[in-house]
């Protein structure tokens, strides 16, 4: 799985660098630790072709972040063009 992103963390221990991804399906973004195992990163969409975290991995569903917020605007349109 390819990184997308970088982050660098600080804390009680100091700075920590490590490698990130975002999950297409809930928009969390994921610290890839080294020696991280691929299981416990989360696993790849194989129906939107793109990395997914642990949890989203589990629900076995395909519903990209980017379908839930385009869902949520046209609810909101059609209210609008109700008069409410």
């Amino acid at each position: 799985m390819r990184d997308g992103g970088y982050a660098m963390v600080a804390g009680p221990d100091g700075i920590k660098e490590c490698a990130t991804f975002t999950c297409c399906h809930c928009n969390s973004i994921i610290h890839i630790k080294p020696g991280m195992k691929a299981a416990d990163m989360g696993g790849f969409c194989y129906q939107c072709s793109k990395p997914i975290c642990a949890r989203c991995c589990t629900a076995g569903n395909c519903t990209p972040f980017e379908k839930t917020l385009e869902r949520i605007e046209a609810s909101y349109h059609a209210r609008r063009s109700y008069g409410f």
